[in-house]
Parts: C-alpha cells; structure tokens; sequence
C-alpha cells in the first residue's frame, strides 16, 4: 500500500468532514438535504424523482422523509388518479426550519467559494461531478 495513496483518502475525509453541516445537529444531515432538495424544486417531487435526482434509492429517500413527515416539515399529496403515487410539499413550518437552518446548512460551501474564489470554486465542483460519475459508472 503506497503512503500517497493513505494520504489522498485522508484528504477526501477531511474534505467530507469539513463540509458537513453545522445546521440543525438534531436533524441527521440526509434528512436537511432531502427538506432543502424538495424546498429548491418547482413543482412538488416524487419520491423515485427525488431518488434519481440525488442519486439515492428510494429506500432512501423513504427512510428520510419519514421524520421529517412525522415532524410536519413535509406533507404528501396524493395523486388524484394513482392512489399508490404522491408528491410532496414543503409545509409552513418546514419553510421555516429551512430558513433557520439555510446560513450553517451553506456554510461550508460558501466558505470554499470565498476562499477558492468563483472560478476555482466551479472548476472544483466540475471535478467533483466528473469523479462522482467515474465512482458510479466504473469502466
């Protein structure tokens, strides 16, 4: 095993870890990003388009929005003509919850985009979108 290497995965874990959020510690950080991800939509999502848009299983996206469901952030709208599908909303009080967590929730990116400045900080995320891709679809 090459030391280079150690210290690349290092690098990425910090990197993770310093751009997490500081927002809401009692919300886990997947269920602020599935509330910010339905909040930024214009019209009401799906749970399988919010899977495919976030890259996650709906599995996932299920086990997120439960809480936040439970805790009335969310609602669901059923589909008038397909009782198995729905939609959902982003209620009053989660418009809130997502106005107080927004400055800790986009904080450790605009830090980046200060410090790096605008260009760096597009180019950087260019990268990371091209490495995302090549971790999904290995060739």
């Amino acid at each position: 095993m090459k030391l280079r290497h150690l210290q690349i995965n290092q690098t990425l874990n910090q990197f993770t870890r310093l751009t997490a959020t500081e927002g809401a510690q009692e919300r886990p950080l997947a269920q602020q990003n599935l509330l910010f991800w339905v909040a930024a939509e214009d019209t009401p999502p799906t749970p399988t388009e919010l899977a495919d848009a976030m890259g996650l299983s709906k599995a996932a996206i299920t086990k997120m929005m439960g809480p936040l469901l439970d805790d009335g952030l969310l609602e669901r709208i059923g589909d008038p003509n397909d009782n198995r599908s729905f939609t959902l909303v982003v209620t009053e009080p989660g418009k809130e919850a997502v106005r107080e967590m927004a400055e800790a929730y986009f904080k450790p990116m605009n830090t980046l985009k200060a410090g790096l400045g605008k260009k760096q900080f597009n180019k950087l995320i260019a990268l990371l979108d091209q490495a995302n891709e090549v971790l999904i679809n290995p060739e």
